[in-house]
């Protein structure tokens, strides 16, 4: 994992932040090289489906086939998607899968290193999960209007332990929104984490989570690459 990790960080503070209630926001977590690269590719290599839920389903849509739709079409799954959120169930969000076939060499390289027993290693010392064994992918772009509501990310059918999100958006602003939120049952907020550029959230699945409503004078969007990690 030679100029992967930030050779300053400290393993034994993230661990010990992290095990005071299962989370962890670390600053300045890549080599700057490596992160800067991770932009570069999610800003011009990518080509992102738009994941959302309409319908009562979740739904996938490439953007050609956006693009191809009338006017009033899209009217009507924007429509759908906001009286969903409106009662607390929705998303819209870029999205594109990176597994052990991605063809970009430089995403298949970042996919490689999260999936290494190395890193796999370095994650259950610092979180106390010693059964972790794969990490999925994926890398996500937001755009004005897009968000994810509340949820948990403890899907036991694919063992997922842990959520992380490596946050790759230069000069982000808190106020274009995109922030992670953290609540209470009750949907008291405990906790918002700003997307800044370069930046790790590591937290269990099992705490409730969304990514706030991308404003309209946002200037750019919110990339990051995402996953679980987990047992199989």
């Amino acid at each position: 994992m030679k100029n992967f990790w930030n050779k300053d960080l400290n393993f034994d503070e993230i661990k010990s932040n992290f095990a005071k209630d299962g989370k962890v926001r670390v600053n300045k977590v890549l080599d700057f090289e490596f992160a800067a690269l991770s932009f570069q590719a999610l800003n011009e290599r990518v080509e992102f489906d738009t994941a959302m839920f309409v319908d009562g389903k979740n739904a996938v849509m490439s953007k050609k086939e956006w693009t191809e739709l009338e006017d009033t079409q899209r009217q009507q799954i924007y429509f759908n998607l906001m009286e969903n959120a409106a009662m607390g169930n929705g998303f819209s969000y870029g999205r594109k899968y990176i597994t052990a076939e991605e063809k970009d060499p430089f995403l298949l390289n970042f996919y490689k290193i999260v999936n290494s027993k190395e890193l796999l290693d370095v994650v259950s010392n610092i979180t106390g999960i010693n059964d972790i064994n794969y990490a999925s992918m994926q890398a996500t772009k937001y755009i004005p209007g897009q968000f994810l509501t509340r949820h948990r990310d403890d899907v036991q059918s694919e063992g997922r332990k842990l959520a992380y999100v490596f946050n790759l958006s230069p000069e982000w602003h808190p106020d274009w929104g995109g922030l992670l939120q953290f609540f209470k049952e009750d949907g008291e907020t405990l906790e918002s984490w700003t997307p800044s550029f370069n930046t790790l959230s590591l937290f269990d699945v099992k705490h409730i989570h969304s990514v706030t409503y991308l404003t309209p004078f946002a200037k750019k969007p919110r990339y990051a690459l995402t996953g679980w990690f987990g047992t199989r």
